[in-house]
């Protein structure tokens, strides 16, 4: 399905005046069909928080960061006009609204894309109450509207020249949950930490848990000690920190999101997990024979359901399992998994169902 949103956006950059100095925010949104619209240009510059779109921006010629929305590589105060097609969270919408006051010139313009579904007019009055003046709008098919608000530091450089009144300042910016900090979550004598921009960020995932209690059974059940496994699209480090607290094993997990990296990586250095944690594309650099493959799995991507993610984590799952291996996956109920698994492996068992989500084992042996 097309994305109404960034077609405005792509037509926008399209047109852009070579002298500008532009940034172009993306994110999960970003299909092929929205990649080939656009056309790279030497004053636009990318940065997506998401592995997989890094390196198609790369490949097609565009010059993109790879951060959790880091924006320090830019000057200060050095941008024209941002492009922004608004994502799923708000704190993370918050942040790149917030970061714009920062990266702007005077009268740079921070143009934000989005349906009416996902909050844009919300974000867009926010965004022109927050840098000063709202600028130009354009809408376009299915409730999708783009529209530009413009910085005004005059009066924000008054109030901070006064000093003491500089606090108030701060409190002009939008509540973006303390995005750039890590928060904690305890859960069974465990302290993890998490932060906004990875998904369930604030909170023990339902599934995770429910794959989580299955691991003692199952790993008795493998006839040795698993030696390597496999946490496919980590998040935060939830299973793998639980499966690290049942045996010896070697963990590796991965995820595509940097936002996932940063907290998993802190997880793993707070918790001494023997282990790696490895940005990928659904782990396709690791060359391993594990023993057991954990998999919650993202099958929203962007703001639609991906019926490909299933096959892509299935495959992936395959070729990392060594051949007595077993590969646990945590789904909501409504989905077929089993279906689609079975063109991957000979065995395939719902083992846990608890009527919102389920956890499947899949093997070969």
């Amino acid at each position: 399905m097309i994305d109404q949103p960034l077609q405005l956006l792509a037509k926008e950059i399209n047109e852009m005046d070579s002298s500008l100095r532009a940034l172009w925010i993306v994110d999960e949104n970003m299909g092929a069909r929205e990649l080939a619209s656009v056309r790279p240009q030497d004053a636009l510059q990318v940065i997506s928080n998401r592995y997989d779109v890094y390196c198609a921006l790369k490949a097609a010629g565009f010059s993109v960061q790879l951060s959790d929305y880091d924006f320090s590589f830019l000057d200060v105060s050095s941008l024209d006009v941002i492009y922004y097609r608004v994502s799923k969270e708000k704190a993370v919408v918050h942040h790149i609204i917030n970061s714009a006051s920062d990266y702007l010139r005077e009268g740079g313009e921070l143009l934000l894309a989005g349906y009416k579904s996902d909050g844009i007019k919300t974000y867009q009055d926010k965004a022109a109450r927050f840098l000063g003046a709202a600028g130009r709008k354009q809408r376009g098919s299915k409730t999708a509207t783009m529209a530009g608000s413009i910085l005004r530091r005059g009066d924000n450089d008054r109030r901070e020249a006064k000093g003491h009144e500089a606090a108030g300042l701060d409190a002009l910016r939008l509540d973006d949950k303390g995005y750039t900090a890590f928060s904690s979550i305890h859960f069974h004598g465990i302290d993890f930490v998490s932060k906004p921009g990875v998904f369930g960020w604030n909170k023990i995932d339902q599934g995770s848990q429910l794959l989580v209690d299955q691991l003692v059974d199952e790993m008795a059940l493998l006839g040795k000690e698993p030696q390597t496994i496999v946490d496919l699209g980590c998040g935060y480090g939830f299973i793998s920190v639980m499966a690290s607290r049942i045996g010896r094993a070697k963990i590796i997990a991965s995820d595509n999101n940097m936002a996932a990296i940063s907290a998993c990586s802190e997880n793993f250095r707070l918790q001494s997990i023997d282990g790696s944690v490895l940005v990928d594309d659904c782990a396709a650099s690791v060359q391993v024979d594990a023993d057991m493959v954990l998999c919650n799995p993202p099958f929203h991507q962007g703001f639609d359901v991906e019926n490909e993610l299933t096959e892509k984590f299935l495959q992936a799952s395959k070729r990392l399992l060594a051949r007595q291996g077993v590969a646990l996956f945590v789904v909501n109920r409504f989905i077929p998994i089993e279906r689609k698994a079975a063109a991957f492996f000979s065995q395939v068992e719902t083992i846990a169902d608890n009527g919102r989500f389920k956890v499947v084992r899949l093997s070969n042996g």
